[in-house]
């Protein structure tokens, strides 16, 4: 009879060592796909350079103008793109603030009509050309930045559109760097990143802010210690923006993945160990 029961016993812990990896895959799916159908949520912690966006953005006086540089291709907007759409709700639901779009890359413009879908921002009272604009794409990257820096008007009289700017109030004022109070650029070229520290910073001072491709972040972080830039993070932090905008979208859900995937295999190895030594256990008692 105990035999018998050490036989079992052992077969248990066996079977659960050998569980089929098509049974651990098919969980680690599940963990993937749902929060991705219904973001959770979950808590972030939010690091200090997500809080100085958020801050920095928050001690804007009314009437601010921001130029945001769109300057992010299609491959890279599934990680610049959530942590963009965060920071126009954030902009948007704020109120009083102006934002002028350009773009440093051809699919910029389109890019940016992809964002603005997202965000809505009519849903916060915001209306195109009084609060908000987009004045297309620009040839030349450090060439055009100087241009926009120094004249902005000597370089487009349009919109994206092709309409004129001075029927837009959101343009009044606005003339080059020295009458921008921040810069904002979402990129996926070091080009841009860099670009615009060399041609505005520099010369104007003008307070920055830059999001890049997780990868980027290592050529990037001198120019934020050197105080180049104000705060720098990667599209990867898109979740915590969200979370401190209180507006759960693509960043949240994928933050939840990555929680979820990794509980999951954690419990994979609590459970692979709890095996190995139960299995250990009952050939000693055998």
């Amino acid at each position: 009879m105990k035999s018998d029961m050490s036989k079992q016993e052992k077969n248990i812990w066996e079977k659960l060592e050998d569980l089929p990896r098509e049974f651990l895959y098919g969980l680690l799916l599940i963990a993937f796909i749902l929060p991705m159908i219904n973001p959770m949520g979950l808590p972030l912690p939010v690091t200090p350079e997500v809080k100085k966006w958020y801050d920095t953005i928050e001690a804007l006086p009314s009437g601010a103008a921001i130029i945001i540089d769109q300057g992010y291709s299609g491959g890279g907007e599934p990680e610049c793109g959530p942590f963009a759409v965060a920071v126009y709700h954030h902009i948007f639901r704020k109120g009083g603030l102006r934002v002028i779009g350009v773009a440093t890359t051809q699919e910029g413009p389109l890019l940016w009509d992809k964002a603005m879908a997202e965000v809505n921002p009519e849903k916060y009272g915001r209306k195109y050309g009084v609060d908000y604009i987009m004045l297309g794409y620009f040839a030349g990257i450090e060439t055009a930045m100087a241009a926009l820096g120094k004249d902005l008007r000597a370089l487009t009289s349009t919109d994206y559109k092709g309409a004129s700017l001075d029927q837009y109030p959101v343009m009044q004022g606005v003339k080059g760097a020295t009458t921008v109070n921040l810069l904002i650029c979402y990129t996926t070229g070091g080009d841009q990143s860099e670009g615009w520290v060399r041609q505005w910073y520099t010369p104007y001072k003008t307070p920055y802010l830059c999001n890049v491709l997780a990868l980027m972040m290592p050529t990037m972080l001198p120019y934020m210690r050197a105080g180049q830039i104000v705060s720098l993070t990667s599209g990867a932090q898109a979740g915590q923006m969200e979370s401190l905008v209180k507006v759960p979208a693509r960043g949240i859900a994928s933050a939840d993945v990555m929680t979820f995937t990794g509980i999951l295999v954690a419990a994979f190895v609590v459970v692979g160990n709890i095996a190995y030594f139960g299995r250990r256990a009952s050939k000693k008692k055998a």
